[in-house]
């Protein structure tokens, strides 16, 4: 018996382990149970990503009385807190709140004199029908008096449909004058004067 020639042995092997490698992927040198389209383009597509929600606390978008975003200045040193800064701190806040809608916001930061000055029902309604609200307060003027210091700044309130509110914001804080409470020594919203024009 003559011994097989190599070359046909290694022929012999490889066909052996083609077959062996087909039956293992459960496929054998005829038809194949998987196509090659089935294999590429899955039945179930990929999803794709959902969109981003819409920001809740833009302006127009957020639900009234829910908490404003914090987007609010640094806190302040405390000899700041006591100057213009500290005033133009709390007039901003203000006037963001009612940007925001939040009237319950803006009105708890009125100061007792105010508060008897107008009830918190009336003090919502100057707001109402302006549509979506900016409050433009600009630099502002000093003035000390009686233990007081007082900050006075012309205010304009407009809407979106049109109507429009012009006046003076006055903030108050007392002087660091012995007895005073904490309340006192904080800058709070002394008068808030605006008519329609």
């Amino acid at each position: 018996m003559q011994p097989s020639h190599p070359a046909r042995r290694y022929s012999a092997m490889l066909a052996a382990g083609i077959a062996l490698a087909l039956a293992g992927c459960g496929q054998t040198n005829g038809d194949s149970e998987t196509s090659a389209d089935e294999v590429i383009a899955p039945e179930s597509p990929i999803p794709s990503p959902a969109a981003p929600s819409p920001a809740a606390d833009a302006p127009g978008e957020r639900e009234a009385g829910t908490a404003l975003p914090d987007v609010g200045a640094a806190p302040l040193v405390p000899e700041a807190e006591k100057g213009e800064p500290g005033a133009r701190k709390v007039l901003l806040d203000f006037a963001r709140a009612i940007e925001f809608e939040d009237f319950s916001q803006a009105y708890a930061m009125l100061g007792d004199a105010a508060r008897d000055r107008i009830g918190h029902a009336e003090f919502a309604a100057m707001f109402e029908d302006l549509g979506e609200i900016t409050v433009a307060v600009p630099m502002g003027r000093m003035e000390g008096a009686a233990g007081s210091l007082y900050y006075e700044v012309p205010t304009t309130i407009t809407g979106s449909k049109g109507g429009k509110l012009t006046g003076t914001t006055v903030l108050r804080r007392v002087n660091d004058v012995p007895g005073a409470t904490a309340e006192q020594l904080r800058w709070h919203i002394e008068s808030f004067t605006v008519e329609p024009g």
